[in-house]
């Protein structure tokens, strides 16, 4: 039961992201330690990413006389941004993980982290390019695989592409 309500938590901090930051964040808290331990990969990075949005979400506008320092986004945004990378990047969740770098990207740029920005958009490059091939790619039916040898160069074929698509997230 306690699963369900971490499940439809997310679901309503997600909404209430838009409205009211600080109580999506509020929200997300009561049920990290849950989904922390209990979760699957995919729930515990989706929670990271949310986390990390609710507090961008939350600091005061942005301006150049009075930028967010970067030691608050470092401390408290990158983190679960780099969580959630690595969640999505394991899971081959391409377009999630691109999300994550793109705003981890957008965080450095930020915090005037210009390497870290760089290698942070290489990622989100390399993971959108991942998302776009993975679209790509044709499905197959059950009755394709029926003829001698088809099956089996398709799991060959599935290995090399597995092992490709790691290689994305090394850096």
């Amino acid at each position: 039961c306690l699963g369900l309500y971490s499940s439809a938590a997310q679901l309503l901090a997600a909404a209430q992201l838009e409205v009211d930051p600080p109580a999506a964040l509020q929200l997300l808290q009561r049920v990290r330690a849950h989904v922390m331990h209990h979760g699957s990969a995919d729930e515990v990075a989706r929670l990271q990413l949310a986390f990390a949005k609710c507090r961008l979400a939350s600091l005061p506008p942005y301006s150049k006389a009075a930028p967010p320092s970067a030691q608050t986004l470092q401390a408290h945004v990158l983190p679960p941004l780099q969580e959630a990378l690595e969640g999505f990047g394991k899971l081959r969740a391409h377009t999630e993980a691109a999300e994550a770098a793109y705003l981890a990207s957008r965080v450095h740029a930020t915090a005037g982290a210009t390497a870290e920005r760089d290698v942070a958009a290489q990622v989100f490059v390399a993971a959108e390019r991942a998302a776009t091939l993975a679209a790509q790619r044709p499905l197959g039916r059950l009755a394709d695989y029926a003829a001698e040898g088809v099956l089996e160069a398709h799991l060959a074929e599935l290995a090399e592409l597995d092992a490709a698509e790691a290689a994305v997230y090394a850096t």
